[in-house]
């Protein structure tokens, strides 16, 4: 490999640009109120394609030891970041899927029974994440099913910054992810 190995191959196919990328998100059914209205899409600041990391254990034989895989691979969660508007919509709708999840709030604002819900009463159906060209063509796209958010993260008020864009991330645990072809 040499110097212009590697400019013949970026003139030829280009680079990626981390820029270029959409995100769908499906709501679940208990929650299709949110489906007409899913300004997440359009607000997502950031996204991840997630990564996974497959288990191995060391095989220990006389002589060399060796690193072997056994098991299922472990998916890291998918980290998705939004745009607040100023009624912080986007983080409702992050609290109120969590609240399908566990009951933390009844409906009048009293603390909740913090009862389970069922698997299948708050698992989203999908979030399809899509790379796209510099012209935004989709040139690869993944599909993450059986979604929750898992995690919705803090955000930060503060005096000391005088302007920006309130942002709110969440982790989603997935059940399995696939590439779909474009």
């Amino acid at each position: 490999m040499n110097v212009s190995d590697f400019s013949g191959v970026i003139s030829k196919k280009g680079l990626a640009s981390s820029n270029k990328f959409e995100v769908s998100i499906s709501f679940p059914d208990s929650l299709q109120v949110f489906s007409g209205n899913n300004n997440l899409n359009l607000m997502c600041d950031s996204a991840t394609i997630a990564g996974k990391t497959i288990q191995s254990t060391p095989e220990i034989n006389y002589g060399v030891r060796r690193e072997v895989a056994y098991n299922a691979p472990t998916l890291s969660d998918l980290t998705l970041s939004f745009y607040c508007t100023e009624e912080l919509e986007e983080k409702k709708k992050l609290d109120a899927w969590q609240n399908l999840i566990v009951n933390t709030k009844k409906s009048d604002g009293v603390v909740g029974n913090y009862d389970v819900g069922y698997y299948d009463s708050y698992i989203g159906s999908q979030i399809i994440v899509t790379k796209l060209s510099v012209s935004g063509k989709p040139t690869y796209k993944h599909e993450y099913r059986d979604v929750f958010p898992k995690i919705i993260g803090a955000i930060d008020l503060s005096h000391g910054v005088s302007s920006g864009p309130l942002k709110v991330t969440a982790q989603f645990a997935y059940a399995y992810s696939l590439e779909k072809k474009i």
